[in-house]
């Protein structure tokens, strides 16, 4: 059965990419076959994950044996990038046009992904992992060249900075293999640089700082289906995927690393949400907290604990889900009205009900609030990390623990008043429709998967001991015991008892009696106008903080942009040339 998963998986989307270019106008043939395949590609990696088959295996050349297959933990990133797929394809069917190559790059996208979950060994990750760049390339040049360029650029230098470090470590370790090789002990300048290049490649992948710096610059142009498929979810899963095989497997972690990891982590969590309070942007809100989620798994596997590291994985998944529905509901909002603009939105939730209820959700899952997906993940890093404080001994790296506890708690405080503003300015604030122009809940197309996404945010929630103990823990060969565990499913029920409660309550007080309007008091003179609080003036004050006002500074100069960095060392080389 491995032969036919694998034609669903990667012969069949790789051969509808290629027609796709030769169907000329025929747009809902093409959306309708791109979904078609996307869901297939969908039941297969359910199949294989039911039924793990055993590893593939052909001889191609020169004694080289091409070799897939799945682990425990890859089984189930298949199955949710393969979900995401059908979801951004069946939101896109009336979001996006069909032309210019989108469908077709989209399946692309779905070969080299699931070519780089299938992969074993280092050659054929390394070229489904270009393959996708390329891929993203073309899909963010639907809105900007500019943006794909930038993207292209740290992504194509993180990537190659990656197959160096694979070489070395695949020379030292005498495999090309990914699962055969011996964890490298960071003992020699060599296996430091093994390291150090691998690691670039991998937190350039995930999105994480300091190699960051595209995303926003591509949220403002690019599709918002292409930003919920690419930095929200897919390079999420497999960036802290290679990730984690870097910290436990393929090197032994010391002192050190914990401490680089912690502190890289916790720098992306800070500085990533900061900029993200002061955006009136709804895209670059979002891309700014597609970056700092990040931080929290880089953090996770720097603890070095099962309980970080689990924590971690969970998140993974858990930021995939939220971030992608939330980029979704940014681009429904923008179907409706127009614009991303937070001072040009407000007063939504009358018009859209079901997009409200999945927004709240959705945002108060990657706010880390009770009980939702988002709460269960962060609680497992916060107590990966203060366990790791009570059982580090070196100063230096208990303040690195110490350091990133800290920031991950500030960093869910301050998420959290991000969304408020995030919140209130599109769906609870004024109601900016001055002009009366009809606006509706969202379509069935593009509701549908907001309705998925949030309601896997409440089961993840609820059920989420079930899927940690059931899914995650077994995907790895530490035992997983912890103490100060929640349970979801309580709490889920008082909260549920609580609702409904105050709403009966509600409607108790209020029965009969209208809503009273009255003018407001403005010490006794004339009252003129009306209030209005709009939500880009949250946290305005916040950049003229002493401290902070020189952060801010610092962030926006783009002196620390790697793409910059690297146009100067490039020019340098050039004009010495």
């Amino acid at each position: 059965m491995m032969n036919t998963s694998l034609f669903f998986l990667l012969a069949l989307p790789l051969a509808v990419c290629l027609i796709l270019f030769f169907l000329g106008k025929q747009d809902n043939l093409r959306k309708n076959l791109s979904l078609a395949v996307f869901l297939l590609s969908l039941v297969f990696s359910v199949y294989l994950f039911l039924k793990p088959p055993g590893a593939w295996s052909r001889y191609l050349f020169n004694g080289y044996v091409l070799t897939l297959g799945l682990d425990k933990l890859s089984r189930l990133i298949l199955i949710f990038a393969n979900l995401f797929g059908v979801l951004v394809c069946l939101y896109s069917k009336d979001y996006m046009n069909a032309k210019r190559g989108y469908f077709s790059w989209l399946l692309g996208l779905l070969v080299f992904t699931n070519l780089e979950i299938l992969a074993t060994d280092f050659i054929i990750f390394v070229l489904s992992w270009g393959g996708s760049i390329f891929m993203l390339y073309a899909l963010l040049n639907l809105g900007s060249s500019f943006s794909a360029k930038k993207a292209t650029t740290i992504l194509g230098f993180s990537y190659i900075c990656f197959i160096i470090g694979a070489c070395i470590y695949s020379r030292f370790s005498g495999s090309f293999s990914m699962s055969g090789g011996t964890s490298m002990v960071l003992n020699r300048p060599v296996c430091w640089l093994a390291f150090g290049l691998m690691l670039t490649g991998a937190l350039a992948k995930m999105g994480s700082g300091p190699f960051h710096t595209w995303i926003p610059t591509a949220s403002e142009n690019a599709p918002i289906p292409v930003m919920a498929i690419l930095p929200a979810s897919l390079d999420k899963l497999l960036g802290v995927y290679i990730l984690s095989r870097l910290c436990l497997d393929f090197f032994v972690m010391n002192s050190f690393v914990i401490a680089l990891l912690l502190i890289t982590g916790s720098l992306t969590i800070i500085f990533a949400v900061l900029m993200a309070l002061i955006q009136h942007d709804l895209r670059k809100l979002l891309a700014y907290h597609a970056i700092s989620q990040a931080g929290y798994m880089v953090l996770g596997l720097g603890t070095g604990n099962p309980v970080g590291v689990i924590g971690a994985i969970f998140h993974m998944f858990n930021n995939a889900i939220y971030k992608n529905g939330l980029f979704l509901v940014g681009g429904a909002v923008e179907k409706e009205k127009g614009t991303f603009d937070l001072d040009k939105l407000g007063g939504l939730a009358r018009y859209m009900p079901l997009t409200f209820a999945s927004a709240l959700i959705l945002a108060l899952s990657i706010s880390g609030v009770p009980p939702f997906n988002g709460f269960v993940s962060k609680l497992m890093i916060y107590q990966g990390t203060l366990l790791g404080l009570m059982s580090s001994s070196g100063i230096w790296l208990r303040f690195a623990f110490m350091f990133a506890l800290i920031s991950a708690m500030f960093g869910s405080a301050l998420t959290l008043a991000s969304f408020i503003k995030f919140i209130h300015a599109i769906f609870l604030g004024q109601d900016n429709n001055l002009k009366k122009n009809k606006i509706s809940e969202a379509p069935w197309k593009m509701l549908t998967p907001l309705l998925v996404l949030s309601g896997l945010c409440v089961v993840l929630g609820i059920f989420s001991s079930a899927f940690i103990r059931g899914e995650l823990a077994a995907s790895f060969s530490f035992a997983l015991n912890y103490s100060g565990k929640i349970n979801s499913m309580f709490v889920a029920l008082f909260l549920g008892v609580a609702l409904l409660a105050g709403f009966l309550l509600w409607k108790v007080i209020s029965s009969g009696k209208g809503v009273r309007e009255d003018s407001f008091f403005v010490g006794g003179e004339s009252a003129y106008g009306s209030p209005n609080f709009p939500a880009t003036e949250f946290y305005k004050t916040i950049e003229d903080v002493p401290l902070l006002s020189k952060v801010y500074k610092f962030l926006k100069s783009g002196k620390w942009d790697i793409y910059n960095l690297l146009n100067k060392i490039l020019k340098i080389c050039a004009v010495q040339k």
